[in-house]
């Protein structure tokens, strides 16, 4: 049977909103792209929004109500009368409207507490979990990988791996990086942060809007339509950036992020196509339209991936990609033989102690390393 999925996403994207965009009225373009990002995003679980909710933007664009205004009247439409539509045309409505609420505000703080906050006021009515962390391990068929699942966060870390995350960011010195280098970085935190997927539903649209506030406190004016057009691409994007099958030769690949990232922050113009990412793709044409992308940063894994046994041990282990590339950098750095302690570890990734010493003992829990005596307090030596 022919997959109806691989058939809707290469369908052209209309914008509902460009003609506020060639009208070129002062004040209409930030709505605009609030409103575009927070409809393409339900894209990414397959829903469409009603016209009502449709009119309803267009009210707000035109500047008739607040955006405020424009929330209570969706509430109040389905509150009103339970049968305006199905459950996932309420919940398309409902996620919109919050979500270009959000993208309206200034306020933001860099926070696990502000990421689970934003998933709570999107889904409130909608999941009964809404801003709650999952407490059962998940898989999700995906078509990009042939119904394979990435291997996301076991229940019982997720909130000590969503903080490690979180801090290994706010250590991180954006100081004097050229913008590939500031793309690749963000694309690898975007990806780790996805990967955790501690809420049971809604993970994607949550980091989305989450990542467009961040980027904007980093002082990114990212008012373009690349998230509407391309938001079931930028979810496949993620699924590639964290899953491999070293025995069928498929790797992590951060590459489709960095495209879609190059497009948001860079205005360039790479093909995002979603057929290009499935694992399966073979197109002789096609396959080779990825453009090398310039990679500045010093990769740590000095032996190819098949060859390192570390690295297939951790494809396994239910760790983020971050905590992943950082077990495997410290592990290039000291190999079997030499033995190091926290301060070894702040040394070599540059991070202060706390998330020093949950690494270190991340590495013990995943039996890749040993505790070495006679050598002095918290001393390990790696064995894999």
């Amino acid at each position: 049977m022919e997959d109806k999925r691989k058939i809707h996403i290469e369908d052209e994207y209309t914008d509902p909103f460009a003609e506020y965009l060639m009208a070129e009225e002062p004040g209409r373009a930030d709505k605009v792209y609030a409103w575009q990002t927070a409809i393409g995003l339900q894209d990414v679980d397959q829903l469409r929004p009603s016209d009502y909710l449709l009119n309803t933007a267009r009210d707000h664009i035109e500047g008739d109500i607040s955006i405020e205004e424009a929330r209570l009247r969706i509430e109040n439409y389905y509150e009103e009368n339970k049968q305006h539509g199905s459950e996932r045309t309420e919940e398309a409505d409902k996620v919109s409207v919050r979500i270009a609420e959000i993208l309206s505000e200034n306020s933001f703080v860099f926070s696990p507490a502000q990421y689970i906050s934003i998933h709570k006021r999107l889904f409130q009515d909608v999941y009964v979990y809404a801003g709650r962390i999952r407490d059962y391990n998940i898989s999700k068929k995906e078509w990009v990988l042939d119904g394979a699942s990435v291997m996301y966060g076991s229940a019982t870390e997720l909130r000590e791996t969503l903080e490690y995350d979180f801090q290994m960011e706010r250590e991180f010195s954006y100081v004097n990086l050229s913008m590939s280098e500031i793309i690749q970085h963000l694309a690898r935190f975007l990806s780790g942060l996805w990967q955790i997927h501690i809420f049971g539903e809604g993970n994607t649209r949550t980091t989305a809007v989450f990542f467009i506030k961040y980027i904007r406190s980093l002082g990114f004016h990212a008012t373009n339509d690349v998230f509407a057009k391309n938001s079931w691409y930028f979810r496949n994007a993620l699924v590639r950036a964290n899953y491999s099958n070293l025995g069928a030769g498929i790797h992590e690949d951060l590459s489709y992020l960095e495209y879609f990232l190059r497009n948001l922050l860079m205005g360039e113009k790479h093909e995002l196509k979603n057929r290009y990412l499935h694992i399966a793709w073979k197109d002789s044409v096609h396959s080779n339209k990825k453009q090398p992308i310039k990679q500045p940063i010093k990769q740590p894994i000095k032996q190819p991936i098949e060859e390192n046994s570390l690295l297939k041990i951790l494809e396994t282990k239910s760790v983020s990609s971050r905590t992943r590339m950082n077990i495997v950098r410290l592990n290039d750095e000291f190999g079997k033989e030499k033995i190091f302690g926290r301060g070894d570890v702040m040394e070599v990734l540059g991070i202060t102690q706390r998330p020093a010493t949950a690494l270190i003992g991340k590495m013990y829990e995943l039996e890749l390393t040993e505790r070495i005596t006679g050598a002095g307090k918290g001393k390990y030596r790696f064995i894999i």
